[in-house]
């Protein structure tokens, strides 16, 4: 394809698709964020723990847990590609972005969930890699519970929803059959994800956090 007739299809695309705002929390509103999405879950689940999906979803589940009195534990699962390359020289890239004025940084952030919703339903891509401490801590911590283990999956946003497809079946592998399985996201960005949470508290919203690279 012509240079001219991506970036027409482009122009296209962004103007065809409703456009997101992009909500930047100060950490009280990431903390009150935090707390609402607390609430909600809390509506109709009482979880034994939260498994967060670092680095944002440790974050959110850590002030989760505060709003709910800091009784609840807090059991991390990191889920990586096995090639980081790309999302390293990407992490690079969305770095130059806190140079930016803040509403050239809201246009980028807009292109790139456009480009994102134009893709192809998502689907999972192995081989996805977990870490082994991570993992013989959440063993050792269901081995001390029963078998009807509440148990929320937290991270902070869900966009093609393929980590928290993995995170999901990797914790149903781990846990007893009878345990109830959930997991909440400050954010869905995208209409049709891979793995849908079960808890939101925003639909089709960007959102920069305390700890985004153009924060």
């Amino acid at each position: 394809m012509h240079l001219t007739s991506w970036r027409q299809k482009m122009t296209t695309s962004l103007h065809s698709l409703r456009q997101p705002d992009v909500v930047s929390f100060d950490p009280a509103g990431f903390e009150d964020a935090c707390a609402d999405l607390m609430r909600q879950v809390q509506a109709d689940f009482r979880p034994d723990a939260l498994i967060a999906v670092p680095t944002g979803g440790l974050h959110v589940a850590e002030a989760m847990a505060r709003s709910a009195g800091g009784r609840l534990p807090v059991l991390s699962m990191t889920c990586r590609r096995a090639s980081t390359a790309a999302k390293s020289r990407l992490a690079g890239l969305k770095a130059l972005a806190a140079r930016l004025p803040r509403p050239v940084a809201d246009r980028l952030r807009v292109w790139e969930h456009a480009l994102l919703t134009q893709r192809a339903r998502p689907t999972p891509v192995a081989p996805y890699i977990f870490d082994p401490q991570e993992l013989s801590r959440l063993r050792a911590w269901l081995s001390g519970v029963g078998g009807r283990v509440s148990l929320l999956i937290v991270d902070d946003a869900v966009d093609s929803g393929v980590t928290l497809h993995h995170v999901l079946e990797a914790v149903r592998g781990l846990a007893p059959s009878a345990a109830d399985i959930r997991s909440a996201v400050i954010t869905v960005t995208t209409p049709e994800p891979l793995a849908r949470p079960h808890y939101a508290l925003h639909q089709g919203q960007l959102c920069r956090f305390p700890w985004s690279l153009d924060a």
